[in-house]
């Protein structure tokens, strides 16, 4: 790992790539990245390399199930504040608010309602569903024409949220 790689986060780094994953980057648009070596254009939006691989890798396996809920955001227009939301409310009868065993207060947003592409997916990973419960809340900073074509063609619920672009890039 070069010293330039070592200060980044692993999101932005690109030596875990697979051969795939560097062959199909080299055909895509690139341009400098703020934070990593760079960003790359893959259908229509830009990301990093390692979440392009993570989204590929979606795209291909995952199978939605029509009572899935998923959380559809761009980065900074409140996706922890939904997670946390959606969590609370569909989990509203089994658990309570003041319930003491209610994870919310003691986990990441994140950890309950993971991003199918950020967390599992990312890196190679294929993800057990087993241990999830129905409806399962997933989250994605994807947009619409880039999710599975099983999300596209089910009765999955997705949940929207945007915000002024300006608001965002100020929030960064």
């Amino acid at each position: 790992m070069t010293t330039s790689q070592t200060s980044h986060p692993k999101y932005l780094q690109e030596d875990s790539l697979s051969e795939e994953g560097k062959k199909l980057l080299s055909t895509l648009p690139k341009e400098k990245g703020w934070i990593g070596s760079y960003i790359y254009k893959y259908q229509g939006f830009w990301t990093s390399p390692r979440l392009i691989q993570g989204v590929v890798a979606c795209q291909q396996q995952f199978q939605a199930q029509d009572t899935d809920i998923i959380s559809v955001t761009t980065s900074k227009s409140g996706t922890t504040w939904l997670k946390s939301l959606l969590f609370t409310l569909v989990n509203r009868m089994k658990h309570s608010v003041f319930e003491q065993n209610n994870p919310l207060p003691v986990k990441n947003p994140h950890v309950l309602v993971p991003f199918l592409e950020q967390t599992l997916y990312v890196d190679g990973r294929v993800p057990d569903f087993s241990s999830f419960t129905s409806p399962r809340l997933l989250s994605t900073h994807v947009p619409f024409a880039s999710l599975s074509k099983s999300v596209q063609n089910s009765e999955t619920k997705l949940v929207y949220l945007c915000r002024n672009p300006r608001d965002t890039f100020i929030s960064i």
